[in-house]
């Protein structure tokens, strides 16, 4: 028969869904960052298009 493989390898490292960012005070606030970053370069990319072309 094939060895059961214990759960003594799972608890070594815990999944840990519920750390805090890098920076920030919540993924929600770093996701929303992204976002209006991503936001305003798109902008600002499309004001210097038409401002240049």
């Amino acid at each position: 028969m094939p060895e059961q493989s214990d759960d003594s390898d799972q608890s070594q490292e815990p999944n840990r869904t519920d750390e805090a960012p890098p920076f920030g005070r919540s993924w929600t606030m770093l996701y929303a960052v992204v976002l209006v970053n991503l936001a305003v370069l798109i902008v600002l990319f499309y004001i210097f298009t038409r401002a240049f072309a």
